[in-house]
């Protein structure tokens, strides 16, 4: 629609430039019709084309000057009249176009200087989004920061707490290792006074009758030596025992599954608890202090079953591979609460199966509900350079 408005406009530029020019044909030179073109130089400035109003003006003027040789004469008037009159109508051609001229550099000098603005506008924009945008990175780094900052004060808050709760646990357990050292020396000199000693002051006593007593027959003789020899049997047998206790020597003699499986075989006969055990020999010897770590471990949990758990079968499995000792003992018993029971630490049993696995580099899982049972779990790698018994 633009296209033909400009059309429109075009055509009625050079039909008036035409009855314009055939206009000047008839009417004399000196008649000053000729201004008339400035009104279409006036009009070409709607065209769309920047050099439009330049190509109308200089056809005007050919057309202006064409008149001062094609136009009739009026008598008396001078030649310079018309020329005069002609060059004034080319003033009133080019006035326009000098201020389309001056308009349009001003036009020119107003763009650039819009295009400049608009393009230091940019530049600004830009380097205020680059700010903006490092300022929202710094932001989110010290944010993040702050973050990695409050996590590891959570975590070392927790590590704390840990640490202190150790130390307690230690304190208690070093406390009751105390209490129960001297408990197991005056159950030692009770067992050792009160049942060993007087078992062999009877043995004497027995001895020193069969002496003093030389009419006895060889048969009653014999029977009094046999009663002594049973005694002795007994009491040897009581002694080894104790000093079982204290170190099983078949660590020693015959290793740590065979040992585990005595022990697990004790404690049924005397307790009258059926048991599971399952096993992986290790492939190379076991160190001493590690054997001696899962031994104690086994010990004392059966020994809490024994006393607390009131179970009917327990389940031991140990597996020895070659970087890793696996533990299982688990139990069809009442259970506990491990939780509130290990944040109370007052169990000597679990603080000191836990300082034995911790010394050894291992870690030990107790998993037990009430009414549900116990399961103790103990993984304890081989390769270890600084073993602590």
């Amino acid at each position: 629609m633009a296209y033909n408005a400009n059309r429109r406009l075009r055509l009625a530029i050079i039909g008036l430039g035409i009855a314009l020019f055939c206009l000047d044909l008839y009417l004399p030179l000196g008649i000053g019709n000729g201004v008339l073109y400035g009104g279409l130089v006036i009009l070409s400035f709607l065209l769309p084309n920047r050099t439009g109003p330049l190509i109308t003006a200089s056809i005007c003027s050919v057309l202006t000057m064409a008149d001062v040789v094609l136009s009739p004469t009026l008598d008396g008037v001078p030649l310079w009249m018309g020329v005069t009159n002609r060059l004034f109508s080319l003033t009133a051609i080019w006035l326009p176009v000098l201020f389309f001229l001056h308009r349009r550099r001003a036009e020119e000098t107003l763009r650039r200087a819009h295009d400049d603005l608009e393009a230091r506008v940019r530049t600004r924009t830009q380097e205020l989004a680059a700010v903006n945008h490092a300022l929202v990175e710094e932001i989110a780094d010290r944010i993040e920061t702050e973050q990695s900052l409050r996590a590891s004060e959570a975590v070392l808050q927790a590590n704390q707490r840990e640490l202190q709760q150790s130390r307690e646990d230690l304190r208690a357990l070093a406390g009751k290792l105390l209490t129960a050292q001297e408990e197991d020396r005056r159950r030692l000199s009770r067992d050792l006074h009160d049942d060993i000693n007087q078992r062999l002051a009877m043995l004497s006593m027995d001895l020193r009758q069969a002496e003093k007593d030389p009419s006895s027959d060889p048969q009653e003789l014999r029977s009094v030596i046999r009663l002594v020899s049973e005694r002795l049997t007994s009491i040897s047998d009581d002694v080894r025992q104790m000093a079982y206790r204290f170190h099983p020597s078949i660590l020693d003699d015959l290793g740590l599954v065979k040992a585990v499986r005595r022990l697990l075989d004790d404690y049924s006969n005397r307790n009258s608890i059926t048991n599971t055990y399952v096993h992986q020999d290790p492939t190379t010897v076991l160190p001493t202090e590690l054997a001696i770590c899962i031994y104690r471990v086994v010990q004392e949990s059966l020994s809490n079953i024994v006393r607390h758990a009131q179970a009917s079968h327990v389940e031991v499995e140990l597996i020895c591979d070659d970087d890793l000792v696996c533990l299982s003992v688990r139990d069809n018993g009442v259970g506990f609460n491990a939780a509130r029971l290990a944040h109370t630490g007052t169990h000597l049993g679990l603080l000191s199966m836990k300082e034995r696995v911790r010394l050894a580099k291992g870690r030990l899982d107790i998993d037990s509900t009430p009414g549900q049972g116990t399961h103790i779990r103990v993984e304890i790698p081989r390769n270890r350079e600084d073993f602590d018994a």
